[in-house]
């Protein structure tokens, strides 16, 4: 995908985007952004964040964890593979298929993969997506469905019981909104692609900064030819 001088001059162009990233520090994640784009599988064992993010996530994972996640897919093999149990949500039938065909074939059976199928529903008042209680998404393909089945589900596990949330799938200010206390106190919740401002501008109440540390980190993603942030929202009470 190019050689050095290439990615230079890539993560310069995309550094100005993002006045947060390191121009400096993203040269290290050269070969694995290269070498990414030499993978076939769909679903490999690294999570579609940037380098950053996987580095933390690496960094901040123990054996004995339990993680829910929104979306599935590569972090699934990931987390299955260095926690104790994980929560995964789809809403895709048949990429809930091709998933669980990977965690059979590599015999992980930590994981609870659910499929949960957004229900069609008639708006009454005007569709915002940014709304944590309307549970819709920008995703043009289920735009007119309802993903409250699908975000509420983790009201079936104990306040405070979950080390890492991950919203990486849809309706992702209704997930954030119904994750927060689902997450232990020096848990961690990850939202992926928080460079879209909307996934919060209406969730003061559910991420306080009197009650969360934000830690974010922004780069190259395996596979692709722009940056995305993920933010990581620490509970520190």
């Amino acid at each position: 995908m190019g050689n050095l001088l290439n990615y230079i001059q890539f993560i310069k162009k995309e550094s100005k985007k993002f006045h947060r990233s390191s121009f400096w520090g993203l040269l290290k994640y050269y070969t694995q952004w290269k070498n990414s784009f030499n993978n076939n599988d769909a679903i490999s064992e690294i999570p579609w964040m940037n380098y950053g993010a996987i580095d933390f996530l690496k960094a901040h994972t123990r054996v004995d964890m339990h993680i829910f996640e929104y979306g599935s897919g590569s972090s699934t093999l990931f987390w299955a593979n260095r926690v104790k149990e994980v929560i995964s949500i789809e809403h895709d039938a048949e990429w809930s298929k091709n998933v669980q065909k990977q965690l059979d074939n590599k015999r992980l059976s930590n994981v609870q993969l659910l499929l949960i199928v957004p229900e069609k529903k008639e708006f009454i008042d005007k569709k915002d997506i940014a709304d944590p209680h309307q549970y819709s998404t920008d995703d043009e393909m289920w735009g007119s469905f309802s993903f409250e089945k699908y975000v509420l589900k983790i009201n079936e596990y104990p306040d405070n019981y979950f080390d890492f949330v991950v919203v990486d799938g849809r309706a992702r200010p209704s997930c954030i909104a119904a994750s927060a206390n689902k997450i232990k106190v020096g848990g961690y919740m990850v939202v992926d692609n928080s460079e879209r401002a909307y996934y919060f501008s209406k969730n003061g109440q559910s991420l306080p900064s009197t009650h969360w540390k934000r830690i974010d980190f922004c780069g190259p993603v395996p596979g692709l030819n722009h940056f995305h942030e993920t933010s990581f929202f620490k509970k520190i009470k």
